[in-house]
Parts: structure tokens; sequence; C-alpha cells
């Protein structure tokens, strides 16, 4: 079939560009500079993996790199790898430094890491490159209020509810001005009403479970302990806090159990091998309670108590050098503990006792100590005595059986 002259045009027309977009493919391979497709995931649960994955490619071919790192650590804030986000949000700051959305992501990584100092820096920075985001108030509103900065907290906060009233983070920083305003009951109903908003948020778990203890109700405490669990299997704070709810219930078993998860998990959780230690101390089994505070000793040398427990602990066992030792070192730590002291002072007691042949500084038992009469002398001239007289007589009246008179 013949070509027509209309079409023959319009292929003289399409050729050159052709050509261009085949040379450019060619070029793209060869220099491999083109941006791959992002994958599709046949499993919808998987496609924050294949994300990281095609912006990790990106990374290493050194495309877009600032906003490639900045959306892997977006990825990697989502699935609570805060350490990875960190490090990644902070090669994108470090690339371009005047981006107010990275300031403020590395400012909600750095609140979840718990160092509040960094989050509020990169919080206000944020704000100065006028970021006006509802998130952005409301994590300074949450800073302020961590840092007790009470009216600043309700100033941001006023702020984030206005622009975003449904954001469940809001409704965790308002409980938590309630509580701190001795408004148990309406912080509670805030903070469930947070996690009904956002059932991610770890901090609502743990207020609510610790405000519940307050209160008493250590059946509620536990309930929401549980569920924190369950969204959150290896966090090792969260059996911690279940141990102590356990040991305000007196049930030490499960509180011990608890405790030893916690450490399983986290063995650098100091407070863990702490009241660990202090349970077997109660339990008079002072063999495991010394390697308990050994650990804490281990990780925090100037722990409050813990050198003087060790000391009770060899103390009882019948070990006085190594309790003497601890006695020291917790009064050196401490030189108004007037319980190590005490300590200190019974060993030495002992040692009288034992190396002191002739009896000199030996003390009876109280049951064996003569006690002389001691002589009671009356001031007559300050002292009033004064004679008791007899009670004037009452007539009873006449007992007929008997037929006498009762006076």
């Amino acid at each position: 079939m013949p070509i027509s002259q209309v079409s023959y045009i319009r292929l003289l027309f399409c050729l050159p560009a052709l050509l261009m977009t085949l040379s450019a493919c060619q070029s793209d391979a060869r220099n491999n500079t083109r941006i791959p497709p992002i994958p599709s995931s046949l499993v919808k649960t998987n496609w924050q993996k294949d994300a990281v994955d095609a912006l990790s490619r990106l990374i290493a071919r050194r495309i877009d790199l600032d906003q490639s790192y900045f959306k892997r650590a977006r990825i990697y804030f989502d699935q609570e790898k805060y350490p990875e986000a960190a490090a990644d949000v902070s090669q994108a700051i470090s690339l371009k430094e005047n981006v107010g959305e990275y300031y403020m992501l590395r400012g909600k990584v750095h609140r979840e890491m718990g160092q509040t100092e960094k989050a509020l820096e990169d919080a206000q920075r944020a704000e100065v490159l006028q970021q006006d985001l509802p998130e952005l108030y409301v994590l300074l509103a949450d800073l302020m209020q961590e840092k007790k900065q009470y009216r600043d907290s309700q100033r941001y906060l006023a702020t984030a509810m206005q622009m975003a009233p449904y954001q469940g983070n809001a409704y965790y920083v308002k409980g938590m001005l309630q509580s701190k305003m001795a408004d148990t009951l309406a912080a509670l109903a805030s903070l469930k009403h947070a996690l009904a908003l956002n059932p991610r948020m770890l901090r609502t778990y743990q207020q609510i479970s610790l405000l519940n203890t307050r209160l008493g109700n250590h059946d509620l405490a536990l309930q929401y302990n549980t569920l924190a669990l369950k969204r959150f299997p290896g966090n090792a704070v969260l059996h911690l806090e279940r141990g102590e709810i356990y040991q305000n219930k007196y049930q030490l078993d499960s509180a011990l159990f608890s405790y030893q998860q916690a450490t399983r998990r986290d063995s650098s959780l100091v407070r863990a091998h702490f009241l660990t230690g202090n349970i077997w101390l109660k339990w008079k089994s002072y063999p495991a309670a010394i390697r308990a505070y050994e650990n804490v000793l281990k990780y925090r040398e100037n722990f409050p108590e813990a050198s003087y427990l060790m000391g009770i602990c060899y103390e009882r066992l019948g070990n006085d050098d190594k309790a003497a030792e601890y006695y020291t070192l917790e009064i050196s730590r401490n030189p108004d503990d007037a319980l190590a002291a005490a300590g200190i002072a019974r060993i030495q007691n002992r040692k009288m006792r034992k190396y002191d042949p002739a009896g000199l500084f030996t003390s009876q038992p109280d049951s064996k100590v003569p006690r002389l009469p001691v002589p009671r002398t009356l001031d007559s001239s300050r002292i009033k005595i004064t004679t008791i007289e007899p009670r004037r007589t009452l007539d009873l009246g006449r007992d007929t059986t008997l037929k006498m008179t009762i006076k």
C-alpha cells in the first residue's frame, strides 16, 4: 500500500524526536544515571522494604541525595528504627541545611530516642525556617511540657489543635499537661482519646498505666501494659513497668519474672537489675541478690544504695571484709549515709569482741549485768500529800429475805 504524502510528512517530523529519545536512552544506559522505577510489591505490607531498596539504589548512584536520605529516614521512623532514621536525616541536613522539614523529622526522632535537648533544638530551628505545620507545634508543645514550661506548651498546643483538631499526639500532650496539674481523671480521658486516634504511640500506653497505678487501679494498669506489649513485644521498659505493677500488688513472683524478661531483652537496664536484687534480698537469697547488684554497679557505679545493699548481703553471709569494703565505698560516695556507717560500726564491734583476749572491750548482755539499787528520795517541801478520806455510807434499804441491813 503506497504511503500518502501527509503520512510521509508526519513520519519526517517524528523521526528526529525518535532518534533523540533513542540516543538519550543509550546515554543513560552508558552513564548509569537513569532513575529506576519503584517496584510494586505483590504483598501490601512489603512496600516499605521495596521503597527502602529503591531509595538505597538512588543513594548509591548519588541521585537527589538529600531527598533520598530524607525519604528513607521517614520510612525508618515509621518502622521505629530510630538510630537509622537519625543517621539518614542528619545526612540530608548536611547536604541541605535550610529545609525546615528535615529538622522537624530529626526533632521527632530525637524525641522518641529520649534526647529532649537535641529534639528541642531541632524543633526550634524548624520553626525559625517557617515550617508551619501542626506536627511541629505538637512536637514543641510536647517538649515544652517535658521541660516544665507549661505556659509555652499550652500556647503551642492551642495553635496545633486549631490547625488539626483530631491529631492523636495533641491529645497526648493535653493529657500530660492535665496530669501535671493534678487533674488525673481528665488526663486519663485525654490519653485514651489520643490512643484511639494513634494506637502506635508507646508513651500513651505507658502514661495510662502509670496513672492507673497511682490511683491503685492495678488491673487496669496491667491491661494497658498488656496491650502495649502486644504492640511492642520487644520493648524491655514495658516488662520493667509490668514488674513494678506486680510489685505494687505484692505479687513478687510475677514481678521477678517480668524483671528477668526486661534484663533478658536489655541487659543494661539498671533499674530492672536493682529491683531484682531487692526481691532476692527480701527472700534472703543473698548470692542471687549479690549477682543482681553486681550488674547494677557494672553499668552505673554510683547508683544510689547499690553498694550499701551489697554490703548488707556480704555481712549476712558472714564476709565482714567484703561488707566493710562496700560500706566504705558507699560512704565515699555519700558521706551522710548513716546506714553504711552503722554497718562499719557493727563490723568493728564484732572484730573487737573476737580479737580481744583480755575482754577489756567486750560488753556483757544486758540480762547478765547486775543492776545496783537506786534509792528514791522525795523532797517533801515540794510535794503536797493529801490524805484519803473514807466515803460516806449509803443506806440501801433492807433485804426482807435475809433479814439484814446492807450498808
